[in-house]
């Protein structure tokens, strides 16, 4: 009897330590942390933005100039490709679509101040270039376009960004002036001039 007292007072203590075992339990759950990828090298070199003008030289006037560059150097040194995209016309007449290519190098002199100079080629009506000569038997522009280019250096400022990006200001001289270059009606103090006023962003 004694020995059926003991064996069932085991079998009790047993059954009561093994349900009072806790069941083990798994480990929170956190939530998934995503980090930002950083950029690559190659991609913190890479330069865009481009040129902007609207005005109202006695006619409707804008120009869209887009530029991709690349900085070459730790000197701030950035090669690139453009392309100058202006259309001319009146409230109640035609239009005139002036377009064409440009390569560029800008060079950082101090701090937000920079050096810019560009190769471009402009597809226009013949009177809208400096070598146009016109006909004194008819006055009146013959209608044709050519594709005419000139190289053109100048220097300018950034707003921001350490001195080194954002938008700026520029001021560019035609070096084929008189006899090579588009008329740009951004022309300083005149829409012959050589010099040309130059606002936009490069990021």
């Amino acid at each position: 009897m004694r020995k059926f007292f003991l064996t069932f007072t085991l079998i009790i203590c047993a059954f009561t330590a093994f349900s009072q075992e806790e069941e083990p339990q798994e480990p929170p759950r956190e939530n998934p942390i995503f980090f930002e990828q950083p950029k690559p090298a190659w991609k913190e070199k890479l330069r865009y933005g481009g040129n902007f003008w609207l005005g109202f030289f006695g006619a409707f006037y804008i120009d869209v100039s887009p530029m991709v560059g690349y900085e070459v150097t730790e000197k701030g040194t950035v090669v690139g490709l453009g392309a100058n995209l202006i259309y001319q016309g009146v409230f109640n007449g035609a239009g005139n679509f002036v377009y064409g290519p440009k390569l560029f190098v800008r060079q950082q002199l101090f701090k937000s101040i920079f050096a810019h100079a560009e190769y471009e080629m402009m597809n226009a009506y013949t009177d809208q270039f400096y070598s146009y000569i016109p006909n004194p038997t008819n006055p009146f522009p013959d209608g044709k376009k050519k594709w005419e280019g000139s190289p053109l250096i100048g220097a300018g400022f950034y707003q921001g960004r350490g001195g080194q990006r954002g938008s700026y200001l520029a001021l560019m001289y035609n070096l084929g002036y008189p006899n090579r270059g588009f008329i740009s009606p951004q022309g300083l103090g005149g829409n012959n001039s050589p010099i040309v006023i130059r606002f936009g962003f490069l990021l």
